[in-house]
């Protein structure tokens, strides 16, 4: 073989191994259907994807569990969604803190998003009414943000993010 035909032949092969390291690579997973926009998404450390999922201002829906097993989806009725969310933020010189809470059958939900001096850590708090409590933290890319929610949810105002206020 000529040296350009090697040239190539290995430029062919490189191609090749780039774009199968590309596609065995996951990417931020998503659990929504493709009628509806992945708001926020990301896979945690045990397999399973959390996602918020609509059509805003009034179809919102969380969703946790696996492509082919959703575990937990509220609320039943996504296009009535919008109405069960509430919304907090905080946000100062390298600070921002965003969280979105429902309330499903005596636990309360909320799916944060916190970025502070450059880093970021996402995922979702549960706490039951025995006092039971656990965090599910993002493991790798985060999809979306929540940030931009705020516009069409109703504000917390328990939430000590937003100081009893809403902007």
């Amino acid at each position: 073989m000529s040296r350009p035909g090697r040239i190539q032949a290995g430029l062919l092969l490189l191609s090749l191994i780039c774009v199968e390291a590309f596609a065995t690579q996951p990417g931020p997973a998503s659990l929504c259907d493709a009628a509806q926009t992945s708001y926020f998404s990301c896979q945690t450390a045990r397999h399973r994807t959390l996602s918020l999922c609509g059509t805003l201002p009034s179809a919102l829906q969380y969703r946790y569990g696996t492509p082919g097993k959703i575990e937990l989806s509220y609320p039943d009725d996504a296009a009535q969604g919008a109405q069960q969310f509430a919304f907090a933020r905080y946000s100062r010189y390298q600070t921002e803190r965003v969280e979105i809470s429902f309330n499903h059958r005596d636990a309360d939900y909320t799916v944060f998003d916190y970025t502070e001096n450059g880093k970021r850590s996402a995922g979702v708090h549960v706490s039951t009414v025995a006092g039971n409590s656990a965090e599910i933290r993002c493991a790798g890319e985060i999809m979306g943000t929540l940030a931009p929610m705020g516009k069409s949810l109703q504000c917390d105002t328990d939430s000590a993010l937003n100081a009893g206020q809403c902007h």
